[in-house]
């Protein structure tokens, strides 16, 4: 495979891209400071369809913008989640009155990010009084991987995800509402299925150029499975089948229903499928229609499927890998589920440039435009978003949630609270570091120590409003985001956007005093967001561990009639006995996945944080 490229460093790269993808029509715009795409003849009266991932993957998502499909892409860099601050923008650029629908592939930064943006958007939303609503649909469409090795974290995301934003998008168009759109891709996600092969791994620009670095696959090899960011596939072949026998091989791993690790959808021979064939970057035109025509040979011989439609393009790709996904959807399925027919909204128009399928023309006002005016033309956008006060984007704490919700009858005694967490935090970093140390890469401590730091010198700053709970919480959060950074960061951060909404529910007295009610049923409603972004659940060996029983039992004891402070000491204790439970644990999620058996039984350092930044705040009552 060539590791030659015009563009020698991928620095800047995927800029040049969506500048390029929005030149290809006219009527989309780029928000170059964030990495959005959108479109500007999206009208309010429909549904939104918000989504995104790293870049590598074109057309997905950049190319699919347009009417009748995505209303607005987000793009991280090469093989990068986007920010949720990202993210966060492309929704203030979206023009709905009617809600949103966020698209994403199933991979943890951009489920996570996503995730924390969709929750900070119906914070929003919420406080617009509009009844908008948001819904997350999570694609996951590859059967390689399996049951078991996928445990918690699901099928990955590959193929899948363009056909339902076309599916997503037809059905905005007609006018359907959030929900009835949400459901929709769900069920789509759920008859779904993908596998890939390829003859190398891609390469990035700028990289690894000797074969040995980059983990190039033999002259005659070929692999099974392979990621979309170059993660191994599930079988590697040093000598490379013929191709009617490869694709054999990979029909087997999506129909043989036999295989109970893979068997995610079963097929009978009345399916008439919908069949997908995408070209992973590399792969010629001639090579992928050859492949077409063996795939619906193979289809009808062996398993007596006769596709009801054939797709064959340049859909998701992993740069310039050479390789092909063979996909296939049971419609008929989708179709009941949702009462209508899925391949019409397949079928129906759009004019977004990255779509292999039924195109139609510009509109007659279309005119190309600068760099200068697509961003002068966002930031007047956001600008006038920003001034309804209901922005997902900009400072959290300017927003409408900051002023509803109780209030703090004691600020100065919450301000203490809140600096005896962080000091608690600080103080117990040399532990979580000697812990994770030992259970993983050993950055918990300090990643944790340096958010808590940050947010105490706010607070000694006077840069967060103690006065009001909600107030306080966005504080936190707004620093937390600027200073925490990975899977942790990203999982605090849903809490607590979640925790500003519980708290907002609790009561519509804005002169009511927060009382420990309040944030015990506030917990909880953070909990459960929290849930919707994340597998974790007590006994995955994670910081919910800890938080899960905190959060219940802090509301169950509240309920109950107990003081603030013993129904808060009650808390705490079940938050350590979580935590310390999870010394017999075995890790079922993140990096301590990996790491051997250990004779040293430690508690897992993101649930003994939990723990230590609970008792900080006992402390202070």
């Amino acid at each position: 495979m060539s590791i030659k490229h015009v563009f020698d460093d991928a620095n800047g790269l995927i800029d040049k891209a969506l500048l390029g993808a929005v030149s290809t029509n006219p009527d989309l715009r780029l928000y170059a400071p964030h990495k959005v795409v959108y479109d500007t003849t999206h009208t309010p009266d429909k549904v939104a369809i918000l989504a995104g991932g790293g870049g590598g993957h074109e057309p997905t998502f950049s190319g699919l913008v347009g009417r009748g499909l995505v209303t607005a892409a987000v793009s991280g860099d090469i093989f990068a989640s986007p920010s949720a601050a990202q993210i966060c923008s492309g929704v203030d650029l979206i023009n709905s009155d009617k809600g949103l629908v966020v698209v994403v592939l199933n991979y943890t930064g951009d489920c996570l990010n996503f995730g924390l943006a969709s929750e900070k958007a119906r914070a929003a939303f919420s406080g617009a009084g509009k009844g908008q609503e948001v819904e997350m649909v999570i694609v996951g469409d590859d059967v390689s991987v399996g049951r078991s090795k996928g445990g918690l974290v699901g099928r990955r995301g590959l193929t899948g995800a363009p056909f339902v934003v076309k599916a997503l998008g037809a059905a905005s168009e007609k006018g359907w509402d959030v929900k009835s759109i949400g459901n929709l891709g769900r069920s789509m996600v759920k008859n779904f299925v993908t596998v890939g092969s390829s003859l190398d791994h891609c390469h990035v620009p700028g990289r690894a150029t000797s074969d040995e670095e980059r983990g190039a696959l033999g002259p005659k090899a070929v692999e099974i499975g392979m990621g979309i960011h170059n993660e191994s596939g599930v079988k590697h072949i040093e000598n490379k089948p013929s191709g009617p026998d490869l694709i054999k091989e990979m029909l087997s791993l999506l129909l043989n229903k036999d295989d109970k690790e893979r068997a995610f959808v079963s097929f009978e021979k009345d399916d008439d499928p919908v069949l997908i064939i995408n070209n992973l970057g590399g792969m010629s035109n001639v090579e992928l229609s050859a492949i077409v025509a063996e795939v619906v040979d193979q289809l009808k011989k062996d398993w007596e499927l006769s596709p009801v439609r054939v797709y064959c393009g340049t859909y998701v790709t992993s740069l310039n890998a050479p390789g092909f996904n063979i996909s296939l959807m049971k419609h008929k399925e989708v179709s009941k589920d949702i009462g209508s027919n899925v391949l019409e909204l397949i079928d129906a128009p759009t004019d977004a440039t990255g779509w292999s399928g039924v195109s139609q023309g510009w509109s007659d006002k279309a005119i190309l435009k600068t760099p200068d005016e697509h961003l002068k033309e966002s930031e007047k956008r956001l600008e006038e978003k920003r001034n309804t006060g209901h922005a997902v984007s900009g400072s959290l704490v300017s927003g409408k949630s900051a002023s509803a919700g109780p209030k703090n009858g004691n600020p100065d005694k919450a301000k203490e609270a809140l600096s005896s967490l962080c000091r608690a935090v600080i103080d117990v970093e040399p532990t979580l570091t000697k812990y994770d140390t030992v259970v993983g890469d050993g950055d918990a401590g300090e990643t944790l120590r340096h958010c808590a730091e940050a947010i105490l010198k706010a607070v000694e700053g006077n840069k967060i409003q103690c006065d009001r709970a909600t107030a306080m919480v966005l504080g936190m959060t707004e620093v937390l985001e600027s200073n925490m950074g990975g899977t942790s960061g990203a999982i605090y951060a849903i809490f607590l956007t979640g925790l500003v909404q519980g708290l907002v529910k609790s009561t519509e007295n804005t002169d009511e005093e927060a009382t420990v009610k309040h944030w015990g049923s506030a917990a909880v409603h953070a909990l459960e967001s929290l849930g919707h972004y994340t597998p974790a659940r007590p006994g995955d060996r994670t910081l919910v561990d800890a938080l899960d029983p905190f959060c219940r039992t802090l509301q169950k004891e509240s309920d109950s009639g107990k003081s603030d402070k013993d129904a808060l000491a009650s808390a705490v204790k079940a938050a350590k006995e979580g935590a310390e439970h999870t010394r017999d644990l075995t890790a079922r999620l993140g990096r301590a996945t990996y790491v051997g058996e250990t004779s040293e039984k430690v508690p897992d350092p993101g649930a003994w944080g939990v723990w230590a930044l609970v008792e900080g705040i006992l402390k202070a009552l």
